[in-house]
């Protein structure tokens, strides 16, 4: 996995990923707070971002590495 997304680029994926993803909660929660209806783009948004975090976090564990003590 550490060949597919080099070092220098991880931690601006990963906040940006992170904002995206405070942005959609955000959203979501206006609209539930609102007792709206959440609209379908938001639906789609916070699954295909739910989706996408496995990948994320696939790389980000593969970079991880083991604690002293582990069993890993």
């Amino acid at each position: 996995m550490k060949e597919y997304i080099p070092r220098q680029a991880r931690k601006p994926i990963y906040a940006v990923y992170a904002f995206i993803g405070l942005i959609l909660g955000s959203v979501q929660v206006g609209f539930a707070a609102a007792e709206l209806g959440q609209p379908v783009a938001l639906t789609v948004s916070l699954a295909v971002y739910a989706f996408v975090g496995t990948g994320i976090g696939f790389v980000a564990q593969a970079n991880t590495p083991p604690q002293a003590g582990s069993d890993a």
